[in-house]
């Protein structure tokens, strides 16, 4: 063998070579006799015969372990030389658009350790392997599936297919507290374990087959990367893996090996998946559709990240006239929520505890006809960090799948209890009955939050409102800043609405800043309350903009406070309206005071809780709660005003005022304009011609003076000879001729 000097990197992947390479012999000798389902294609068949050298590797080899990878990837070091026809080009706008939709937070480069190689860009290394999964942490960010990873609880990861590693290189990097399972033939460890072993050298491997019993995945959570062979699979049902990931290599399976990954997915409750792959590759007929078989097992959304895939980092940019054609079978990004029947959504041992003593939180979600997005929020409300809560889901005589869905929640997590309408009640009265509900089924809780059945809430929500609370006495209420999105769960760039109160003890002030400042009741009334505030604010009053009268009587008991921190995000829906409210708030027949302007209600409602009841919740002096309504009414009637076509009609006049103001002022600096440059030119033209006149002149009197000068010396000349002929001139010394 030669002696190579080795880097400290390359010691590492070579000292751990061995005990990988006894792993994969132990696995592939003892395959079990039942594991044909999980045997390679062909194609891969071929592919490891061609890196069978591996099971006798070289340091030399394992110095450029990464360029070795090409059996995998299919990707060499030249093809990331700047060649001078646009490829370079390209690649960096892709990458420029990835960092615009992700930010750089989630940007991991190319390790340059053990041959490592991509475009240099800014001294970074970037090769299509990191396009593609930066663009999957995109996407995973833009679908919530990364919350639970912020927060400091440690989580699983389960990716099936790792190739040669980098996916998990990335992810580990970005959240060091995660432990990293990974699914892969065998033979592939010797990319994967070898490569993260190097750059991790204080990682905790387990290899599972070879070190660990076979049937348990007891103490996961203590190792930092398991490598499962994919005949030995099933151990992984037994884990608590929190997001599964999959790219480019569902696609080349068949329906049975996909459904069996989803399968077990599924069992180990985990209720987050991520798929990167078309619906099956173009010449694999085994499989049906990839998004078919995990819509056996999860609710699927598709993604937006770029309008084209990874593929086409490295290709020529098309010509401006030639139109670009859509494969039919592209690749998409596919975020995959949990159905409750599947898996495993029990809290954990301290959450259960208590709930037995009695929950400090209880979340009431009203359900009317939104089962398909069911599922996603209330994996999300599960998926809290904080545990210590109940759930109560009141049904509103739902139609649609909404009923089923709940009830799988409520067999599936103690947390969770179910009650239905047997006729619709309308808004109002569904929203009062599951906050009394609570109060009554949970008398202990300090807190309550209504959430909504089709809206999805980052992990640490619960943890960071309860957090506010717990933290400030006089705080009734805190609520995080709201993150709109559409039906597919895309975010939608929206300035975002701010108001609180923090600080502000005066209740005069609290009042006078929620009638100038106070809006978006709409999110606010989400957030979460203590229940004693929200018991004597009369939970939720019969009258139209029920949620801006809860807000407001809130800043009466005390301070509203805003986690700046966008942790809720709301399903775009219909557009609120007095008229629509009119028909969904109630059911039934209206109270007599519905045909009444929404001010004049709250007027009314707060008179008669305030002033004229002998216990009202808040005591406020007669004379300043008649001043505080009437600022209500006036800043009510503007912002109502402000909203009227009138209004509108009113600013679109004055602004055609200011248009035509603008429009004459233009005209007329543009007359002015014209006539200087008009006086200017004349007088430019004026100079010119006299200018010229004079030139003419001169140069005619020259001219004339000129010829009259030849004129005279030409008479002279002519008189003298004249002269001379005749004799009338002898020669000058006085002498005659004979």
């Amino acid at each position: 063998m030669i002696n190579v000097p080795l880097t400290p990197v390359e010691q590492r992947a070579w000292d751990a070579y061995p005990r990988v390479r006894e792993a994969v012999l132990a696995v592939t000798r003892g395959v079990s006799p039942g594991a044909a389902e999980a045997a390679p294609s062909t194609y891969w068949r071929e592919e490891l015969e061609n890196i069978d050298y591996l099971l006798d590797a070289t340091p030399l080899i394992l110095r450029k372990l990464r360029q070795h990878a090409v059996h995998v990837t299919n990707l060499r070091p030249h093809n990331f030389r700047e060649k001078q026809d646009g490829r370079f080009e390209a690649f960096v706008a892709r990458l420029e658009s990835l960092r615009a939709l992700a930010g750089d937070e989630l940007l991991v480069p190319e390790s340059p350790a053990l041959g490592g190689f991509g475009f240099d860009i800014d001294g970074r290394l970037f090769n299509t392997d990191t396009i593609k999964f930066y663009e999957v942490l995109a996407g995973m960010k833009r679908a919530g599936a990364l919350e639970p990873f912020s927060a400091g609880q440690r989580r699983v990861v389960w990716e099936i297919g790792a190739g040669w590693g980098g996916f998990a290189y990335q992810f580990k990097t970005l959240f060091p507290n995660t432990t990293y399972v990974i699914t892969d033939l065998p033979e592939l460890f010797l990319f994967s374990a070898v490569y993260l072993m190097a750059l991790f050298p204080d990682a905790r491997v387990r290899f599972v087959g070879a070190d660990t019993d076979t049937a348990s995945a007891a103490g996961w959570l203590d190792v930092d990367f398991v490598f499962v062979p994919n005949t030995l699979t099933d151990v992984v049902a037994a884990a608590p893996v929190d997001l599964t990931v999959n790219m480019v290599s569902f696609q080349e399976m068949t329906t049975a090996q996909v459904r069996e990954y989803a399968s077990i997915a599924a069992r180990a409750g985990c209720r987050s998946l991520y798929s990167l792959n078309r619906e099956r590759s173009p010449f694999n007929a085994e499989l049906s559709s990839v998004s078919d078989v995990l819509g056996e097992q999860y609710d699927l959304r598709e993604i937006a990240v770029l309008e084209t895939d990874y593929t086409t980092a490295l290709k020529k940019p098309p010509k401006a006239r030639k139109e670009v054609e859509r494969e039919p079978l592209g690749y998409r990004h596919l975020a995959g929520s949990l159905r409750a029947a599947e898996g495993r959504l029990a809290p954990a041992g301290e959450a259960a505890a208590s709930l037995q003593a009695g929950p400090k939180v209880v979340l009431g979600m009203t359900l009317y006809n939104s089962a398909r997005y069911l599922r996603e929020a209330a994996n999300s409300i599960l998926s809290q960090t904080s545990g210590d809560f109940a759930l109560l889901m009141l049904d509103d005589a739902s139609g649609d799948d909404t009923a089923r869905i709940a009830r799988e929640y409520e067999q599936h997590d103690p947390r969770v209890r179910y009650a239905r309408h047997e006729e619709r009640q309308g808004m109002v009265p569904t929203w009062r009955e599951v906050a009394t509900r609570a109060a009554r089924e949970y008398p202990s809780a300090e807190y309550f939050a209504w959430v909504s059945d089709h809206d999805r809430w980052h992990a640490d929500w619960l943890a960071h409102m309860a957090g506010a609370l717990d933290a400030a006495p006089d705080v009734v209420m805190a609520y995080p800043v709201t993150q709109r999105m559409d039906e597919l769960g895309n975010t939608i760039e929206k300035e975002p609405r701010s108001f609180q109160t923090t600080g502000v003890a005066n209740v005069m002030e609290r009042w006078r800043r929620f009638c100038h400042d106070g809006v978006g009741s709409g999110d606010m009334v989400y957030g979460l309350m203590r229940v004693r505030a929200l018991e004597a604010a009369g939970t939720f009053r019969s009258v139209l903009n029920p949620d801006r009268l809860l807000i407001a009587e809130l800043t009466l008991q005390g301070q509203i406070r805003q986690v700046d921190e966008p942790l809720w995000w709301r399903r775009r829906s219909a557009v609120a309206s007095i008229a629509r409210q009119r028909v969904t708030l109630f059911a039934g027949p209206p109270p007599r005071w519905f045909g009444w302007p929404p001010p004049l209600q709250h007027a009314f409602m707060l008179m008669r809780e305030y002033l004229a009841s002998r216990t009202p919740p808040v005591r406020v002096p007669a004379v300043r709660l008649l001043w505080m309504l009437t600022l209500y009414q006036l800043t009510s009637a503007w912002r109502h005003y402000r909203k009227t076509e009138f209004s509108k009609s009113c600013g679109r006049g004055i602004d055609n005022l200011h248009w035509v103001k603008k429009l004459i002022k233009k005209g007329a600096l543009l007359t002015l304009h014209y006539t200087l440059v008009g006086f200017n030119t004349s007088r430019a033209r004026l100079r010119r011609f006299r200018r010229k006149a004079v030139y003419e002149t001169l140069v005619t009197v020259h001219k004339v003076s000129g010829q009259l000068r030849r004129a005279g010396r030409r008479a002279r000349y002519e008189l003298l000879m004249l002269t001379h002929r005749t004799g009338l001139r002898g020669p000058r010394n006085g002498t005659r001729l004979p």
